[in-house]
């Protein structure tokens, strides 16, 4: 990973400020603390020092991200705002690089046009971004803990910011709508005084029609779970060759069980889906079916951008994350089948809804959940017996064999330095496709009773006659 500029006194140091012996900015409180606490940051300092004290900047820039959303008159998801409340704690040439370069987003394909489109990063996305990656191996492992509990900190923070009432509520939605450009003509509740916090709107309901849904009463029919990027794969292995970076993304991390991870076979297939904080953030069902359980597995909060979960963290298998566990009948025998539907929590992500309790049956295309503020993923786990069959046009681009047409002015507004994921040239790698709830994405096509001895027949051929 490439690093941020800093000047050579480390980045946003105070004049004048008092260092150690070693050169390290003290801290105002540090005469109070114990001999070993000065000790400890003496060696991280030595490690690598303007490494180490930029991710002590980032963590405060992140705490400052979530203030900024507490604050009245301040449009924190609008980017040339952000200078204006992070500009003290870097210098400018570091503020730019982290505003307009580092991390700066990636390209997506809009399935109904087929145009190569490009999404920039959340501030508060490239901030972690940062924390998680930036610096050498050893820097990031000495704050590795404080990291984490940050990240959980201020994610639990965000969601207390957005639950509250009060008549700033408004026009935070207000800039929310203008930042996005929200489509407020499909919102099932267009008046906004209805809203009593930032998180009811931000999981607002959409009219009926706004999502038709693709063949409801066809069986073998898989649709999008959520207005979201999509990624679809075969099996697990795929999914780690074109994107998932992660060591441990298998089923039975994903699942938190090695007995439910049985029940989907050695190759289940599995569809990803990445929601933008600008995304209507209900997920629907992807077909019809019995809620038999739905579990929580506690875990971390790194965000879910590509940039990061392209690199060998464990995003998807480690964070918080809560799975559904539906009996779905597919086919025309009515033969049924499990389908996990796992909603992971991600990066200033307060907590995960669902619409539907255990015994119920969630019909296709139905509100299934939905998530509070921040950019979140649904992952769909089928099982292996349910030969799932992609779309054409998802399956070549999750593969990176379709990449979209580029758009002259798309490409026009990407700065000439920007660091565009995935970042690994050496691996390949898919692209994401932006798609609707409800819409159809591929199928069922179990193998009938002959079909599956055939095919146990061809993969085991009889020893030939003596």
């Amino acid at each position: 990973m490439s690093t941020v500029p800093t000047t050579s006194a480390g980045p946003s140091t105070p004049p004048g400020a008092a260092r150690s012996p070693g050169g390290r900015p003290v801290e105002e409180d540090e005469a109070n603390k114990p001999a070993y606490v000065k000790l400890w940051k003496d060696i991280k300092w030595k490690v690598q020092p303007e490494a180490y004290q930029v991710r002590k900047l980032m963590m405060k820039a992140l705490e400052r991200t979530v203030d900024a959303s507490e604050a009245p008159h301040i449009n924190e998801h609008n980017h040339k705002e952000t200078k204006s409340w992070l500009a003290d704690l870097f210098d400018a040439e570091t503020l730019d690089k982290l505003l307009s370069h580092e991390h700066f987003g990636n390209f997506v394909i809009i399935r109904a046009t087929g145009i190569k489109d490009f999404e920039e990063m959340p501030i508060y996305a490239r901030v972690g971004m940062h924390l998680l990656f930036y610096g050498s191996a050893q820097v990031r492992l000495l704050r590795w803990d404080a990291v984490r509990n940050l990240l959980k900190e201020q994610s639990v923070r965000q969601g207390a910011v957005y639950d509250k009432e009060g008549p700033e509520v408004i026009h935070k939605i207000q800039s929310f709508i203008k930042t996005y450009e929200i489509d407020m003509k499909e919102v099932l509740v267009e008046n906004l005084h209805e809203y009593k916090t930032f998180n009811q709107f931000f999981a607002r309901k959409l009219k009926p029609t706004a999502r038709p849904i693709d063949a409801p009463d066809d069986a073998s029919v898989i649709v999008s779970a959520a207005d979201s990027r999509l990624n679809v794969f075969h099996d697990f292995a795929q999914a780690r060759q074109f994107w998932v970076k992660g060591k441990r993304f298998t089923v039975p991390e994903l699942l938190g069980s090695s007995d439910k991870a049985r029940l989907f076979g050695e190759n289940p297939a599995l569809s990803i889906f990445r929601l933008a904080p600008q995304d209507y953030h209900r997920f629907h069902s992807p077909v019809t079916g019995t809620i038999e359980s739905i579990t929580t597995l506690p875990g971390n909060y790194y965000t879910v951008n590509p940039q990061a979960v392209n690199e060998s963290l464990d995003v998807l298998t480690g964070n918080r994350r809560e799975v559904c566990y539906m009996q779905v009948a597919i086919g025309a025998q009515g033969k049924t089948v499990p389908v996990a539907v796992v909603a992971v929590g991600a990066l200033l992500v307060g907590s995960v809804h669902w619409s539907h309790k255990v015994g119920e049956v969630a019909r296709k295309g139905e509100d299934l959940g939905w998530f509070q503020y921040g950019g979140s993923t649904v992952i769909v786990v089928y099982p292996e017996e349910a030969n799932v069959t992609w779309d054409d046009d998802l399956r070549r681009a999750a593969t990176g064999e379709w990449t979209g047409t580029e758009d002259p002015e798309v490409m026009a507004r990407i700065p000439a330095h920007a660091k565009i994921g995935p970042t690994n040239k050496r691996d390949t790698f898919g692209i994401e496709v932006v798609v609707r709830a409800a819409e159809k994405i591929g199928v069922f096509a179990p193998r009938t009773a002959e079909a599956s001895t055939a095919a146990s027949t061809s993969a085991n051929p009889a020893p030939p006659t003596q």
